[in-house]
Order: C-alpha cells, then sequence, then structure tokens
C-alpha cells in the first residue's frame, strides 16, 4: 500500500511539473525580428498588433527591425536561433520568392505560421483626370492603342510587379513598364502624369484615391474593401476571369520557427488573435487600406501557399525568376486549389 500511495505521489507530481512547465510559457521576454524597416507597413502593422499580444502573455514582446537581402536576413537569422519559442519573425510575403529567385534557400516552410494578421491586396489606379474612368476602359485600351500605355512598377518580385504582370496575362495585353525604386515614387509619376496606369498596394494609394488624387479603377480582390468602398473589384468588371489568382497579395504573419514547443505557438496564436479581434486593429486596418486576416494553422498556410504559387509562376513567366517553381515543387495557380 506504502509503494502504491509513493507511485500516485510521482505521477501527480509530475502531471503538476507538466502543467506547470505548460503555464509558465513565456518564462521570459520575447525577442521580435521585423523582416522590413521602421515605418513601412510589415512595421506599422506588427507594432499595432504586439501590445496587446504582449498585455495577454505577460511578457514583453521586444521588437528590432532586422533587414536587408528583401527580408532575407531577420529571416535567415531566426532560423538558425533555437526553436523554443522566444524568436518571432515578423514576415510579409517576400520568402514565397526567395527559392525562384536564388536569394534564398529559407522560406516559410522552415515556419509554422503564428496567424497572419493583415493583407495588402493591389489596386489599379489611374491619374484623376485620366480619359480611363472604368477598369473596362483600361483593358479595352490596352487591347487596341497603337501606342503602348505606360505602366508604374517597382523590381522582380514586388507587388506592382507581380500584378502587372497578371493583368498582362489574364487579359494578353502589353503595357510599357516604367521601374521606379517604390510605390511612394510610382504613385508620385502617376499624379504628375508621367506614366499612365500603375497596380500597387492599397495601404500606399489608399489615402490618394479618398483624397482625389488618383483614381482607383479596380482593387485585385474577391470583395470590394471597406476603406475605398466606391472602388469595384476585378471580378465585377471581369467574372471568372481573375479565379484561379485570387485571393492575393501582400500579407503581413507572425511566425515561429518549425519545432517550437506546440505550448509556444498555441499561447502566441491565443495572444496575437486577442490582438486581431481587438476593434482598434480592425480600425486600424481599415484606415490603413488593408484587410484583417486572423488566419492560423492550416488556413495560414493553405492563404501562404496559394500567395506562393500565383506569384512564382507570374515572376518566372514573366522572366523574372531564376529558377522554375516546378523545381520546387510549387503548383500551378487553379481554381480547384483554393
Amino acid at each position: 500500500m506504502k509503494k502504491f500511495v509513493c507511485f500516485v505521489c510521482a505521477v501527480l507530481a509530475l502531471l503538476s511539473a507538466a502543467t506547470s512547465v505548460f503555464a509558465a510559457y513565456p518564462e521570459k521576454n520575447i525577442q521580435g525580428y521585423i523582416m522590413w524597416g521602421a515605418g513601412g507597413a510589415l512595421d506599422n502593422v506588427s507594432r499595432a498588433a504586439t501590445p496587446t499580444a504582449s498585455e495577454y502573455l505577460g511578457k514583453t514582446i521586444v521588437m528590432q527591425n532586422r533587414t536587408g537581402a528583401t527580408g532575407a536576413i531577420a529571416t535567415t537569422a531566426v532560423a538558425n536561433l533555437p526553436a523554443d519559442g522566444y524568436s518571432v519573425l515578423f514576415g510579409a510575403e517576400n520568402p514565397n520568392l526567395y527559392k525562384v529567385t536564388d536569394i534564398s534557400q529559407i522560406d516559410y516552410d522552415q515556419f509554422d505560421p503564428v496567424v497572419l494578421l493583415m493583407a495588402n491586396v493591389g489596386v489599379v489606379i489611374v491619374p484623376k483626370d485620366s480619359p480611363y474612368k472604368s477598369y473596362k476602359d483600361l483593358i479595352e485600351a490596352a487591347s487596341g492603342e497603337t501606342k503602348t500605355l505606360k505602366m508604374g512598377s517597382t523590381g522582380p518580385g514586388g507587388l506592382p510587379y507581380v500584378a502587372s504582370n497578371m493583368i498582362q496575362k489574364i487579359h494578353g495585353v502589353k503595357f510599357n513598364f516604367v521601374q521606379f525604386d517604390g510605390e511612394g515614387p510610382v504613385i508620385t509619376a502617376l499624379m504628375g502624369g508621367h506614366i499612365d496606369v500603375a497596380a500597387v498596394g492599397l495601404i500606399a494609394a489608399a489615402s490618394h484615391i479618398n483624397g482625389g488624387n488618383a483614381l482607383g479603377l479596380a482593387v485585385i480582390s474577391e470583395e470590394r474593401i471597406g476603406g475605398v468602398k466606391d472602388v469595384p473589384t476585378v471580378k465585377e468588371a471581369y467574372p471568372g476571369l481573375y479565379d484561379p489568382y485570387l485571393p492575393w497579395g501582400a500579407f503581413f504573419g507572425v511566425f515561429l520557427k518549425k519545432g517550437a514547443p506546440k505550448e509556444a505557438l498555441d499561447k502566441l496564436q491565443e495572444a496575437y488573435l486577442k490582438a486581431c479581434d481587438d476593434p482598434k486593429f480592425t480600425e486600424f486596418a481599415q484606415t490603413m487600406g488593408g484587410v484583417r486576416l486572423g488566419l492560423t494553422g492550416d488556413a495560414a498556410r493553405k492563404y501562404i501557399e496559394r500567395n506562393k504559387s500565383v506569384s512564382a509562376w507570374l515572376l518566372y513567366d514573366a522572366g523574372g525568376a531564376k529558377f522554375s517553381p516546378e523545381q520546387f515543387n510549387i503548383p500551378r495557380p487553379n481554381p480547384a486549389s483554393k
């Protein structure tokens, strides 16, 4: 009897210890690495959600910007740290193109998504005095005019570049690409009348559309976006044509290196879902022109993989990738994969 009592006590002690380990996370502050610079969209989104998550966790998430190599510096840094749940990557969609562009062999395959916080969809804009008043006007002009319309863009892999090639591929049109260093210069050139059209992230364009400085012809989205609800979707103009590619756009999320304790992943997911559900974050997303996501687990992974499929193949078909997505088992986008 005495031995049995001792055995039961030992089992209870082990269970108690296991419970205390679970309850203890996080025992210390968490380090957060933002792959893009201060003041950018990813930085703003990450810092908007994190205070609420930190409050829920009872520990501080110490944020630092680790920039460079299209986000690969931060991605590689976190991938090389212990998978203990105390190093968090704040990332955008860029790692989805690392392998086909030969930037890095480390991408989101080495990470678990904690949560996808927000998306930045594309929007097609023209100058406020443009002769093209609808998306169909623009596509018909691009199809029929003898002169090629000037399309503002950024370098291969950026949202404007991929979105522009999506439009060309779907409609069989050609634009004269004029490359700029970022979306800001693209929009400045558009408002100055130096280019005819641009496809940029809505976060960069929303204030200009709402201020009347640019005309939004269509959002590259399945649904209208609250921040610019008067701008129709590409699907409204061309039902069915965009189905293989949507949903698509930039995204901003929180990631843990694979192999981290399940307790850490679960606790972080709970914390960041609290942040996503906070009315202040919803208002922040709408004000920015973003789309609140709040995706975790399989839903987040599916969203990431679809983005990778669309972006990698569009980039490759446009000649902007060094390697075929097929080499990395990235399937071509199709409606059945949604």
